[in-house]
Parts: C-alpha cells; sequence; structure tokens
C-alpha cells in the first residue's frame, strides 16, 4: 500500500521520526492503531460491513437520545475498534485515529506533525482488520456489545 510520510515531533522527548499515514484525500479509509507497539491494520470503511452495521446502530441509539448530529461519527471512530474489530496477538484493541507510539519513549499523544516537504512515500504491507468475533455474535449480541461501548464513553 502506497502511504504518504509524515514527520512527527514528540512532546516529551523531542525525538522527530517518519511516520507512513494513508494520503490526506483518502475518503473512508482509516489506518487502526494499538497502544504500545507500532502496529497497523487498513480498513476501507465504504466498503465494510461491520462498520456500516455498527454505524447504524450507533445512530438508531444517538438518535433516540438526542437526535442526529455529526458528532455520531465521531463517536462511530471512537468505538469500532473496541466493539467490531480483532484484536492483535496479545489482546490490545486497534484504535480508529490513534497517533503512532514515539520510538524513543513510547508516548501516543500531544505530537505536532505535518506532510513531508516535498512529499515522500513509502510502500507498506498493512493487513487489514478483521472481525471474526464480530461475524459470530448474534445480530442482538452485537446491540448489547455497541450499547456497552456506548455506556463507557
Amino acid at each position: 500500500m502506497k502511504l504518504v510520510l509524515f514527520n512527527y515531533n514528540c512532546p516529551c522527548c523531542g525525538e522527530n521520526f517518519k511516520v507512513a499515514q494513508l494520503p490526506p484525500h483518502a475518503y473512508g479509509e482509516f489506518l487502526l492503531r494499538r497502544r504500545g507497539r507500532d502496529a497497523i491494520r487498513y480498513l476501507d470503511a465504504i466498503n465494510d460491513r461491520p462498520y456500516a452495521e455498527v454505524s447504524d446502530e450507533i445512530d438508531k441509539i444517538l438518535l433516540a437520545k438526542k437526535g442526529r448530529s455529526f458528532e455520531n461519527s465521531d463517536v462511530l471512530q471512537k468505538v469500532f475498534g473496541a466493539i467490531a474489530c480483532d484484536p492483535d496477538f496479545d489482546g490490545e484493541q486497534f484504535e480508529i485515529g490513534l497517533p503512532p507510539p514515539c520510538p524513543v519513549c513510547g508516548n501516543q499523544g500531544g505530537f505536532s506533525w505535518r506532510m513531508t516537504e516535498p512529499i515522500e512515500t513509502a510502500d507498506v504491507e498493512v493487513a487489514p482488520i478483521t472481525h471474526t468475533l464480530w461475524n459470530k455474535l448474534s445480530h442482538q449480541e452485537k446491540i448489547i456489545r455497541i450499547g456497552e461501548k456506548l455506556a463507557e464513553i
């Protein structure tokens, strides 16, 4: 997969490092990361059935509570990995929007970042996110799982 390189600066240790990301124009596509290790998975949300299922249920639940809102997509992205995505080999969940870990101190937040100039790209092998556990659930179990995650935020 051809990704664009971004320059990151860690606020904790000052390390500057490059990270491969999706191009800024990648609509409906996400790289999911996990905490504590630089592992990524790819999600084509437009063509991902579990993403649509979770989105529809979140819309129903939030519509009943407060009406339609653009915040629904933010909620969806925040909880999707924990609801419908298979964890990494050690049980750690993948998350949409999680920054990469600093290669020096492991920090995963508060970075300043910008695309490389001139633009640099890298071919990176990225496995697709999987939904084996989600696909084994009944419709009712899926609704319960979504409701539990929404109650946590």
